[in-house]
C-alpha cells in the first residue's frame, strides 16, 4: 500500500503542549509479535473472531488472510484472494459476525480483481459473506458478494468494516481518489455523476456511469434480506431479485418517502478517505481516523445511539475552510467538526491511522484512544476521548519502532496490535496489568447472543450482548453479571470482577401459544 496521498512528503515534528500532564504508563511499548522473526506481506489489519478461540487473523493486503493460533503463524491461509492491488487496492477490511462461534461468516471487503466488469471507471469495491470450513482454520473458498459500489479511481477506498453493537455492519468508503473531490460525491446522498459539478447530486441524466456511496460510511442489515421489488433507495441492489441485506430501520435516508433519491444505506457522510475506524468494544462510540487532503488530518467521533452526521469534507480539511484554509469552518448546516486535526507541517503527520479506544489488561491505558501516522509513525494517545470535550488532546508514546503503520487490531482480550506495511506487527506492552475474566454467554432455545463466544475482558470492563430472539418469539427474562437490559434486545453487564454467565430465555410473543393453549 502506498501512502494514502499523491503529493510530496516532507518531514516535520510534533510540538506537544508543555502544559500537558503524561497519560501514558511509563513502561508501556511496542513488542514484536508474533514473535522477532515472523514477518507478514503487508499486513493491513489485525482481527480475532469473538469465538473464545484467542485466534488472531492477519490481513495481507494483497493475497490473504492468515491465522496466528496459540503464537504460530499456521502456514495455510484462512482465506486467499486475487484483488486488484495498485495504489490503495487490495484486501482492505475483515469483521467477523457477532455470532461466529456458531454460524462460521465472516465478511470481507476487497478491491475487484482486474478482470471483473466494472460498474464505474475503476475496480469496483466489494463486500462479500464467507464461511468457515470444517476446518476452523481455513474458510471455504468461495463467497457471495453483498454490495459493489462504483469507484472512479485506485486511491481513497476507506475500506474498513466493523459490527456496531446493534449488529449492523458499518463499511467506510472512501470519496474515490479524485483529488479535493471535484465531483462532490462526499456531500451527495444520491447517485451522480462524474461530471465536476456537486451542484448536481441527483442529476442521473447523460452518459457514463452514476456513482453512489463514495465518501461514507455505509450500514446495512447483513442478516436480513430485501425481497423484490426492491426499494429504489436501495443504490447497491441488484438488477433483479432480492438484495442480500436490509437497511436499518434509523438509517438517515431509510425512508423512501421522505428521500426518495438518497441512498438509504448510507449513515454517515461527508468524508474524504475514512481509512480506519473502531468502535468502542466498551461504549459503542464510533472513532474514524480520515485522511486529509493537503494540510490537515483528522479524527472522528460519534457517540454510540446517534445517526445520520455529516463530517464536512469537501467544504472543510480538518477544522480549516478547503479550500483555501481560512479557520474557523463551520461547514455545511448541522455538521460536525473533528475531535483533533492535526497539521502537515506542523505536526509532521501526512496520513492518520485510526485505532481504538484501548480495553485491554493495561490498567492506566483503559479508556485512551491510541491512533497513528502512516508517514511519521508517531502513535499519539488521547486521554479521556468522547463527546464530552469539544476537542481532545493528545501525546506522542515515545521510543517506538520505525515502520508504516497501517492499521490497529485488538484481541478478544483487548490487547493492542499495530501493523507495520514492511510486514511486522507490534503488540502494547506494559507491566501495569490487572486481572481479566471471562463472561460467557448462554442463551436458551428460541434465541442467540451475540457475541455469541466467552468473552474475555479486563477487571471492570462491561459486555454488551445483543439478544436475536426467532420469529414470533421475543426476550422472556435476561440476567447475571450483575447486568440489566439497556435497550429491548440489549443486556449490559456491571462492571465485571470474576468469571460469570449471562443466560436468557425466549418466549412465544402469540398470546394464544403463550396461555398454553398449543396443541
Amino acid at each position: 500500500m502506498q501512502v494514502l496521498h499523491s503529493f510530496a512528503i516532507v518531514a516535520a515534528g510534533f510540538a506537544a503542549s508543555a502544559a500537558m500532564a503524561a497519560i501514558v504508563p511509563s513502561d508501556l511499548h511496542l513488542e514484536r509479535w508474533p514473535d522477532a522473526s515472523t514477518t507478514f506481506d503487508k499486513p493491513i489489519a489485525v482481527r480475532n473472531a469473538g469465538d473464545g478461540s484467542n485466534r488472531l487473523f492477519v490481513v495481507e493486503k494483497c493475497e490473504a488472510i492468515r491465522v496466528v493460533k496459540n503464537g504460530v503463524l499456521l502456514a495455510t491461509p484462512f482465506l486467499s484472494l486475487d484483488p486488484s492491488c495498485g495504489n490503495e487496492q487490495g484486501i482492505l477490511g475483515l469483521a467477523f459476525d457477532p455470532d461466529y462461534a456458531n454460524n462460521g461468516t465472516f465478511y470481507v471487503t476487497y478491491s475487484a480483481p482486474s478482470g471483473d466488469p466494472r460498474l464505474g471507471a475503476a475496480a469496483d469495491q466489494v463486500l462479500a459473506r464467507y464461511t468457515v470450513s470444517g476446518n476452523p482454520d481455513v474458510a471455504n473458498p468461495t463467497g457471495t458478494v453483498v454490495l459493489r459500489v462504483p469507484d472512479i479511481a485506485s486511491n481513497h477506498n476507506g475500506g474498513d468494516i466493523a459490527f456496531d453493537a446493534q449488529g449492523y455492519l458499518n463499511w467506510s468508503m472512501g470519496d474515490g481518489g479524485v483529488q479535493g473531490d471535484p465531483n462532490g460525491f462526499a456531500q451527495c446522498n444520491g447517485r451522480k455523476k462524474a461530471d465536476n459539478n456537486p451542484a448536481s447530486c441527483h442529476d442521473t441524466s447523460g452518459s457514463g456511469p452514476n456513482y453512489y456511496l463514495l465518501g461514507k460510511i455505509i450500514r446495512i442489515d447483513v442478516h436480513n434480506t430485501t425481497p423484490a421489488p426492491v426499494p429504489a433507495n436501495f443504490c447497491g441492489k441488484p438488477a433483479s431479485g432480492a438484495a442480500p441485506y436490509a437497511i436499518p430501520p434509523d438509517n438517515p435516508f431509510a425512508d423512501i418517502g421522505q428521500f426518495p433519491n438518497d441512498c438509504a444505506e448510507v449513515f454517515n457522510w461527508g468524508f474524504r478517505n475514512p481509512f480506519r475506524f473502531s468502535f468502542d468494544r466498551q461504549t459503542g462510540d464510533m472513532t474514524i481516523g480520515e485522511v486529509g487532503q493537503n494540510r490537515y488530518e483528522e479524527i472522528d467521533f460519534q457517540a454510540a445511539g446517534s445517526v445520520g452526521q455529516n463530517f464536512q469534507w469537501n467544504a472543510c480539511e480538518g477544522l480549516h475552510t478547503y479550500p483555501g484554509n481560512a479557520t474557523p469552518c463551520t461547514g455545511p448546516a448541522g455538521s460536525v467538526p473533528p475531535k483533533i486535526e492535526t497539521g502537515h507541517s506542523a505536526d509532521g503527520t501526512y496520513a492518520i491511522i485510526g485505532g481504538y479506544v484501548y480495553r485491554g489488561p493495561i490498567v492506566p491505558l483503559r479508556g485512551q484512544y491510541i491512533f497513528s501516522d502512516n508517514v511519521s509513525a508517531n502513535i499519539y494517545v488521547v486521554a479521556n476521548p468522547g463527546a464530552a470535550l469539544p476537542t481532545w488532546t493528545r501525546e506522542i508514546l515515545a521510543g517506538t519502532p520505525s515502520m508504516s503503520p497501517y492499521g490497529f487490531g485488538e484481541d478478544e482480550e483487548g490487547n493492542l496490535y499495530l501493523t507495520d506495511g514492511g510486514g511486522k506487527i507490534y503488540r502494547f506492552v506494559s507491566a501495569q496489568t490487572g486481572p481479566s475474566w471471562t463472561v460467557t454467554p448462554a442463551p436458551g432455545p428460541h434465541g442467540a447472543m451475540s457475541p455469541a463466544g466467552p468473552q474475555t475482558v479486563p477487571e471492570n470492563s462491561v459486555v454488551t450482548f445483543t439478544l436475536t430472539p426467532e420469529t414470533n418469539y421475543g426476550v422472556d427474562a435476561v440476567s447475571g453479571c450483575g447486568g440489566s437490559l439497556n435497550a429491548p434486545l440489549q443486556y449490559q453487564t456491571a462492571p465485571v470482577t470474576a468469571d460469570c454467565t449471562v443466560t436468557a430465555t425466549f418466549k412465544p410473543t402469540d398470546i394464544i401459544f403463550q396461555d398454553g393453549f398449543e396443541s
